[in-house]
């Protein structure tokens, strides 16, 4: 038996009532944070899907603009919007846990 579930087994008996009642759930929720769950896959796709979105205009912009001053300056905002959305998710995420 792994110490997690001997642990929880453990836990479960100590919960258990002088009447013979038992007081814990069996429940997903007793083992993980399904909040903290949601919101890590929520943070994962937003991050995949800026990446694609970002890198996509990113491409679009050097294949069709000439070199000149107004495409480095559109690539260099794109990658600056990029960074700052990966600071404002690592901040949320950080903050949350």
């Amino acid at each position: 038996m792994s110490r997690v579930v001997l642990g929880a087994y453990l836990a479960d008996s100590v919960a258990e009532s002088g009447n013979g009642t038992h007081t814990a759930t069996h429940s997903i929720e007793n083992w993980v944070n399904i909040k903290a769950l949601q919101l890590l896959t929520h943070h994962t796709s937003a991050v995949l899907a800026a990446v694609v979105l970002f890198w996509f205009v990113g491409f679009i912009v050097q294949h069709l603009l000439h070199d000149g001053l107004l495409k480095r300056c559109v690539l260099v905002v794109d990658e600056f919007v990029l960074l700052c959305l990966f600071v404002y998710f690592a901040y949320e995420l950080f903050i949350f846990l």
